[in-house]
């Protein structure tokens, strides 16, 4: 499930910007090309699970607004990085507010509401079989 789609990040940075990030060759193109949007969302949601695969269960369903938020802004960092382009200010500071908090999300000292956390107790496996070895090679307990 992706954290957000094509429509999302023409809602959230406009259709105009989305026709500059998504074009192959420099050229304006006449309709948003999903495939580069899409493949730069993919690579966000990526990111994001390694930062929250610790405490939540990933993928997250539902997926709450900021994570959507967060996906929009690592794609379109990346879809502004390579060829002739060059990220503006407010991309790079966007893409570093967003790295800060998903760090915080790792480290317990964000939390997202309304996401269960992970009961790191149970984790905990239980074991119904005797013990093929014991301390000092016997078998058994």
């Amino acid at each position: 499930m992706a954290y957000a789609t094509v429509q999302d990040m023409i809602g959230r940075f406009g259709q105009l910007e989305m026709l500059r990030l998504s074009s192959v060759d420099g050229e304006l193109p006449d309709a948003v090309n999903p495939v580069p949007v899409e493949q730069a969302l993919a690579d966000a949601d990526g990111i994001i699970d390694t930062y929250l695969r610790k405490r939540y269960s990933v993928p997250l369903a539902p997926v709450p607004q900021p994570i959507t938020r967060a996906s929009c802004i690592l794609a379109r960092y990346d879809l502004s990085v390579g060829g002739d382009r060059e990220p503006a200010d407010q991309v790079k500071n966007d893409r570093k507010d967003v790295v800060a908090w998903l760090t915080q999300l790792s480290t317990g000292t964000a939390t997202l509401e309304g996401v269960a956390r992970i009961d790191a107790s149970s984790s905990a496996q239980t074991r119904d079989r005797e013990r093929m070895f014991g301390r000092h090679g016997e078998r058994g307990l």
